[in-house]
């Protein structure tokens, strides 16, 4: 083994990287090498398929993506010079595809190694493409064009970095990561290649995972994922760190706008670790353990015939007592504290909101540019979803372009935002004024139009067809006759975004979706659905929230009405909540039906006691609630099957593309709701 060095310059690049874009990826590799060469760094890590872009699908299985992501490494070859850089790509070995990370140095390929654990359940499905390597296996790879690497569990070493390993996004996260082999074998620098995507909260996990996994195996860990969207979906945010020990040195900007590269660097202090393994006695009693084979096989050891200058090492640090602690990073989203476009500091009760605003706008705006799409139309009802879709795009225009003035970025939004209030007689001027208003303040080219005669035609026509006078005072016509006024908004807006040359957005929310409270063809209407995968029970909050933070004072109106549809005569009242239940309840109900995979009488037994206070303590009440929800639930699956393209921003979507995956065609839980029919009489019958 060659002599450890006292210090190796690291550097972690996050990239946003498109699907197919083979020349793009290449020349913003190629970009991140360089920054990092500029910077002194020996070492490169980048994203997890970083060549090809991660959210291939059924595209991996065509041999062109194959070759030309092999081609697209050779090209990106010379950028290699004077580092060591990781490529992200897939390749076919022995007739299998497999999700490889492929090491330069120098200039020179030196190994393959590819990922042990599939990430395959929830949104992720791996293992329809790939297949996980066998830990310890060693291979010849013969590439396409016919240069042999070596492939496999592999180790690395080059003198001036000394030993390091790569491992692939899923297998950093599981108990026996071969990361953790490779370090007992001497390895100092762990590289974990990932694709990691958004949601709400997992940052914080990361840090952990990031912040433990260093610690453990006392390494530098090197932590790179993608930026953006690459397909669609999926959400990456852009995640970088450079761990050391325990401690985190290093971390990247999130949701970054105004550049597709990002990058960070650090100068690990190598002999430091070195030092805490020498001077730890589980850790000797670990790499003995190791030696004598107890942990299976060991990495092979590949020599690179590459010198590297050493660093020098870091400033020493200051006693602990002199330390001050550093600032909660859950909270430092970089990119904004540099553009200054999210005025004054984000407090830890804001971060959420924060969050999810800067995924659904970066999602929103990667559509868009990939897509090459000028702008957007949106049917703005003056309610809650359509005034989120508004001020989602809105802010998606102040990220892109964040030193514009208030009134340049109004003069943005007329020239790519389109908006209509389309009025029936049974639209209120509430509404209208909080469309109007909040379409004026963003700087929307704003639209109205009284629809009532073309409703009236309609209604006139089916009624002559029918030989049937329609009325709202029969309920067998009450669906039909609110159904029309949405999906003749629907086809008006179309109408309007056609001739615009704008993609429509639709509003539909988390909540309708999973019960079917939705109009197909009418509010469902459109090719993307920003807030899909949005609760309503978080959107009242993060209005209330955007309205004070960017000071959109129209959103008062929008939340001083409350929640509506407004497809029945006013006399009748409507309200969403009315027509289903407590928003609240639903959104629970949700989760726990749809991602904790709990049956009826589970989910009473498990929300009753701190709902009770809200039904009066009234479980019949209740009851029926989770009653409907779960009828609701199963035959609105249909419905779920056809709404537009969304995003993933919570720990789970009921997109059954990606997501909850639900047969349309089902005994929808009718023995299930029996057992709660039973549980509830019995728990009446105990009270009594």
């Amino acid at each position: 083994m060659s002599r450890v060095p006292a210090a190796v310059h690291l550097a972690v690049a996050s990239l946003n990287q498109t699907v197919g874009d083979w020349e793009g990826n290449r020349r913003r590799m190629e970009q991140a090498c360089e920054l990092a060469r500029r910077r002194g760094a020996r070492m490169l890590a980048l994203p997890e398929m970083c060549v090809s872009g991660y959210s291939l699908g059924d595209r991996v299985w065509m041999r062109g993506t194959i070759d030309r992501s092999w081609q697209a490494v050779l090209d990106a070859l010379p950028s290699t010079r004077g580092l060591i850089t990781f490529f992200g790509l897939p390749v076919s070995h022995q007739g299998v595809l497999y999700d490889v990370e492929v090491v330069a140095a120098d200039g020179k390929l030196v190994g393959v190694v590819p990922k042990e654990n599939l990430a395959t359940g929830d949104v992720e499905y791996e293992n329809r493409w790939f297949s996980g390597w066998t830990r310890g296996r060693v291979d010849t790879f013969t590439a396409p064009d016919g240069s042999k690497l070596p492939m496999g569990s592999l180790l690395f070493e080059a003198k001036g970095v000394g030993r390091f390993a790569v491992e692939v996004c899923e297998d950093g996260w599981k108990g026996i990561r071969p990361g953790t082999l490779a370090a007992l074998a001497g390895a100092h620098i762990l590289v974990n290649a990932s694709a990691s995507w958004f949601v709400l909260g997992k940052h914080h996990i990361r840090r952990q995972l990031v912040t433990n996994v260093s610690r453990e195996d006392h390494v530098a860990y090197m932590y790179a994922s993608l930026s953006g969207c690459d397909a669609t979906r999926l959400i990456f945010d852009g995640s970088t760190f450079i761990a050391v020990d325990g401690q985190i040195m290093a971390e990247g900007p999130r949701f970054v706008f105004t550049d597709d590269v990002s990058l960070v660097d650090h100068i690990a202090d190598i002999s430091s670790i070195e030092l805490g393994r020498l001077s730890e006695g589980s850790w000797r009693q670990q790499v003995e353990r190791f030696e004598h084979g107890d942990y299976g096989a060991q990495p092979t050891l590949v020599e690179i015939d590459a010198i590297f200058p050493e660093a020098m090492p870091p400033r020493a640090e200051a006693p602990y007592w002199e330390i001050k602690p550093p600032p909660p990073l859950d909270t430092s989203l970089l990119w904004l504290d540099r553009t200054g476009v999210l005025p004054g500091p984000i407090a830890p009760e804001e971060l959420p909101h924060v969050e999810l605003e800067l995924a659904l706008c970066m999602g929103l705006r990667e559509y868009l540019r990939k897509c090459k799409i000028p702008g957007v139309a949106l049917a703005l009802s003056g309610g809650r979803d359509s005034s989120m879709c508004a001020v989602l795009y809105q802010r998606v225009l102040r990220y892109e372009h964040p030193t514009a003035t208030a009134d340049e970025l109004r003069a943005l939004a007329r020239q790519r935002f389109v908006t209509a209030y389309l009025a029936t007689l049974h639209s209120g001027d509430a509404t209208r004024t909080a469309a109007r208003e909040l379409a004026h303040q963003i700087g929307a080219e704003h639209l109205e139009a009284d629809i009532e005669p073309t409703i009236d035609l309609h209604e006139q026509l089916v009624s002559g067809m029918l030989g049937e006078a329609l009325s709202w005072k029969n309920p067998s016509h009450d669906i039909a006759l609110q159904n029309v006024q949405a999906r003749l908004r629907g086809s008006l807006i179309w109408f309007v975004a056609n001739l615009r040359h704008r993609l429509l957005l639709t509003t539909s929310n988390k909540s309708e979706a999973a019960v079917g409270y939705a109009t197909m063809d009418g509010d469902t209407a459109g090719g993307l659905a920003p807030i899909a995968d949005v609760p309503k029970s978080l959107i009242g909050p993060w209005l209330s929230w955007a309205m004070r933070r960017h000071g959109l004072d129209a959103l008062r109106h929008v939340l001083e009405t409350p929640a509506t549809a407004e497809l029945r005569p006013p006399e009748n009242a409507q309200t969403d909540e009315g027509d289903l239940m407590p928003f609240a309840v639903l959104d629970r109900l949700i989760y726990h039906f749809a991602y904790l995979g709990e049956e009826p009488l589970v989910m009473f037994q498990r929300l009753w006691p701190e709902l009770q206070d809200r039904y009066g303590g009234d479980p019949r009440a209740f009851a029926a609630h989770v009653r409907k929800f779960v009828r609701m639930f199963c035959q609105a699956q249909w419905k779920r099957e056809r709404f537009a393209i969304s995003f993933r921003v919570t720990a789970f979507d009921l997109d059954p593309k990606y997501g909850f995956r639900f047969p349309p065609v089902q005994e929808p839980f009718t023995a299930e709701l029996a057992d709660l029919d039973a549980y509830i009489e019995g728990l009446l019958a105990r009270d009594a």
